[in-house]
């Protein structure tokens, strides 16, 4: 029923199949949070029929929890304008990655749960470095970002790149296309709601392939919750609306292919489509229903970021504990996807190499 209610946000139902009982309805909001959508499921509650509206205590208790989103919104809008002037200040452009950039293509852009502000960086991993340890000088180093806790009450990911792709062939071809989109990606400025203020976000057509290989990254890291396939739907009814040349559309299709991302594009689009009822006019490629359902199957089970997987508890016994269940369930998910869950077992254990070799 979590999919009825996001479809009534999106347009697609003007209301449930039926009357949800008070233990469906606890159900419902208790997969909302699993799922990252409780804001957004919010809305769809707003526009049911009164004869459909969920028990009193628990519409406050949604309410209450709304307004908690609402409100943190506000203040990463804040800090995404504050962090980029921070960086335009000591000379360098930047782009907000996802967040809060992908919450104004929502019809009410505070009802998004936000999260840490992602915020790609223009210059060598050198200078970043520099510069972020002149506030944080213990920052910790990852493989394509920095952690800078620059704020308190709003985690930051300074990014040389805006991601690290599974195949190192995929990567370099990446690492080259958004080099070459950085001057486009980084003058693209959008206004924030509520007066917040100006901040750089990717493009529609760069969204529609960045994301993309967010959403693929992350699944054979731990696993992705509803939230990133409600942001990914936004982001290709933008690509289509904004994009309509038929050019666009092959140059999208081809970039996928390039970076490895085709084979699992298909099945996140029959997600989208049968799902959250994207129409066939906004697919980018042909839905592949094998594939999707492993990916749904995979969502439904773990949430945002496999936190609520409880397939794979051994993951919080220690360190060792969590790369053997890792790569069993990597494994697994190798009988459908094959190149791209051995090339994860592979990044593992070069990032493994790193981490030593960066001590």
């Amino acid at each position: 029923m979590i999919f009825e209610l996001l479809q009534i946000v999106l347009g697609k139902r003007d209301r449930l199949s039926h009357a949800p009982t008070k233990e469906e309805w606890d159900c419902l909001f208790a997969d909302a949070k699993k799922q990252s959508v409780v804001g957004v499921a919010f809305a769809g509650v707003q526009k049911l029929p009164k004869e459909q509206w969920p028990p009193r205590a628990l519409l406050f208790e949604w309410i209450g929890a709304t307004e908690q989103i609402k409100a943190q919104n506000r203040v990463a809008n804040r800090r995404s304008v504050e962090i980029t002037k921070l960086f335009a200040e000591a000379g360098f452009r930047s782009c907000i990655l996802k967040g809060q950039g992908n919450a104004t293509m929502y019809d009410d852009p505070f009802c998004r749960i936000s999260g840490d502000i992602d915020i790609w960086v223009d210059g060598t991993r050198e200078a970043i470095n520099k510069f972020v340890r002149t506030r944080c000088p213990n920052a910790f180093e990852q493989e394509h970002h920095i952690d800078f806790a620059v704020f308190n009450d709003v985690e930051v990911e300074v990014h040389y790149k805006p991601c690290t792709l599974l195949s190192p062939q995929a990567d370099r071809r990446f690492i080259k296309w958004s080099t070459a989109q950085k001057d486009v990606q980084m003058a693209h400025k959008i206004d924030l709601p509520g007066g917040a203020g100006v901040i750089c976000v990717p493009t529609a057509l760069f969204n529609a392939v960045f994301q993309m290989a967010h959403i693929m990254i992350h699944f054979f890291i731990e696993g992705i919750g509803l939230r990133h396939f409600v942001d990914y739907y936004y982001a290709l009814k933008q690509f289509g609306d904004k994009c309509a040349e038929q050019g666009d559309r092959t140059v999208v299709r081809q970039l996928l292919k390039d970076f490895g991302l085709l084979r699992f594009a298909g099945g996140v689009m029959w997600v989208e489509k049968e799902c959250l009822g994207l129409e066939d006019g906004y697919l980018l490629v042909e839905p592949d229903e094998r594939k999707g359902r492993v990916i749904l199957k995979e969502m439904l089970e773990g949430g945002n970021f496999g936190h609520y997987d409880e397939r794979y508890n051994a993951r919080k016994k220690g360190y060792i504990a969590r790369g053997i269940t890792d790569v069993c369930r990597l494994l697994k998910l190798a009988t459908v996807f094959p190149s791209e869950s051995l090339w994860k077992i592979y990044k593992k254990v070069e990032n493994q190499k790193w981490k030593i070799k960066s001590k």
